[in-house]
């Protein structure tokens, strides 16, 4: 992918978003935007004819023949997130360019100086209930909220990773708006079983693009977490400030566009998992990095939130969203990093790992965990055997529960710098069963 394209997208549907009080327009000047639409739509239709014209195949790009491209200064609604497309033309509004590339800047420059990284999920939930309560009031701007330097770009390690995310993000956006007219996709269909299965269609040529140049979606992730956090939001919108009976909540989520649905992510996963080593070719140590995808594919099956199942913990996080105040959002060091920062806190990261079983017999896993306050969840494997585990971290201790395969049970793990050890043993016991240690892999460096 070209440098020259460095902006940040989202994933969407064929349809506009319900917009609930996310009208952001205000938040950025006309001017600015104008500017933006300019410069970003020649890159864009740049980057689409470079990067994804030559992977379709002759029947795809026979059937997208005249796909255009607009970038309008903004949606219909003013929503930060509004990608669509009609069929013919994919709209990529300069505002919604604008914000999220905003996003993608300000949370790299926290992951990179180990600020936790879930103010900037944060902030989107604290913007959409500022730009509910008044239309006219002026927005917090994304960089000055969050305590983010105006020249965070100017750092090499934050514009490397903001690139990185931007330039997989567009790839897969655009693939995704292609499925949708490549399989001649409806964008006035009300069953949302219907619609949920066009989502998965459309990502699932998006993600079958990106095998093709050899990427991986990296930045997907941020995408996920500020879209869950509109998810909350929702509730507002939904039950007039009232937190909704599960079945309104259900209404709601079935209503959307693009949720963040299990469905979606469990496919993602299968997809990166199915052909790991297609991803990683154009990686110099294509075996390591095969391993890794491998992992990374987990976080799809990970990430699915609590609350988006759970009615007691989606009133939970409903509201801790409502009581954020600006002040909240300020850089904050936390035990929350995303793997591949410099400063990485215990128990987050791809780590090579040893396991020993109660028998004698050794095996070697890539063990990838995901680290959010004290809360743990990870997925580990090494081709032959895949499993995932989740926890809590008490007094520098994680005490978790694992299962691989029809077997389950719980163990305990401590963590020095880059290390970790520990045991695990069936269920009730957390040890009996084996050890293991572990160390975490840096950027160059393979297991031993």
């Amino acid at each position: 992918m070209r440098r020259r394209l460095a902006v940040a997208l989202v994933i969407t549907s064929c349809g506009a978003a319900a917009a609930f009080g996310q009208n952001v327009f205000r938040l950025y000047s006309r001017e600015k935007l104008q500017a933006d639409a300019a410069r970003w739509g020649e890159q864009i239709r740049a980057e689409y004819q470079d990067t994804i014209q030559p992977q379709l195949r002759d029947q795809e790009r026979s059937a997208l023949n005249g796909m255009k491209i607009e970038i309008p200064i903004s949606g219909p609604k003013g929503d930060p997130f509004e990608f669509y497309s009609d069929g013919s033309t994919i709209y990529l509004p300069a505002l919604s360019l604008r914000f999220y590339s905003d996003l993608c800047v300000a949370n790299a420059w926290l992951n990179a100086h180990g600020f936790e990284g879930t103010t900037v999920r944060d902030y989107v939930g604290w913007l959409f209930k500022q730009a509910a309560a008044s239309s006219r009031a002026p927005l917090p701007p994304v960089f000055r909220t969050l305590g983010v330097p105006d020249n965070a770009r100017e750092e090499a390690a934050v514009t490397n990773r903001a690139d990185r995310n931007f330039g997989n993000t567009i790839v897969f956006l655009l693939a995704h708006e292609l499925g949708h007219a490549l399989k001649k996709h409806r964008t006035d269909l009300s069953d949302p079983l219907q619609k949920r299965s066009q989502e998965i269609e459309a990502d699932q040529f998006a993600i079958e693009a990106m095998r093709r140049i050899g990427q991986v979606p990296l930045g997907l992730e941020l995408w996920f977490d500020v879209e869950r956090i509109r998810h909350v939001e929702g509730v507002q919108h939904v039950a007039a400030g009232k937190f909704p009976t599960d079945a309104e909540w259900q209404k709601y989520i079935a209503g959307l566009d693009h949720p963040v649905t299990n469905e979606r992510l469990e496919a993602l996963t299968v997809a990166i998992e199915k052909t790991p080593d297609s991803f990683a070719r154009n990686q110099t140590n294509q075996a390591l990095w095969t391993e890794r995808w491998k992992n990374f594919a987990q976080y799809f099956s990970l990430a699915v939130p609590r609350w988006t199942t759970n009615p007691v913990a989606r009133m939970a996080e409903y509201s801790r969203v409502q009581k954020l105040h600006a002040e909240d959002l300020k850089p904050r060091k936390s035990a929350f990093a995303i793997p591949g920062t410099e400063q990485e806190p215990g128990f987050n990261g791809l780590f090579a790992v040893r396991r020993t079983a109660a028998d004698g017999r050794q095996d070697r896993v890539d063990l990838l965990l995901l680290r959010m306050g004290d809360e743990v969840t990870g997925g580990y494997s090494n081709g032959k055997v895949d499993g995932f585990i989740e926890g809590n971290i008490n007094d520098g201790v994680l005490n978790f529960t694992w299962r691989e395969g029809g077997l389950k049970g719980d163990g305990v793990a401590e963590s020095e710098g880059d290390t970790l050890r520990g045991t695990w043993g069936t269920v009730g016991a957390k040890q009996g069963a084996g050890e293991f240690s572990g160390v975490r892999q840096k950027k160059g460096k393979t297991s031993p």
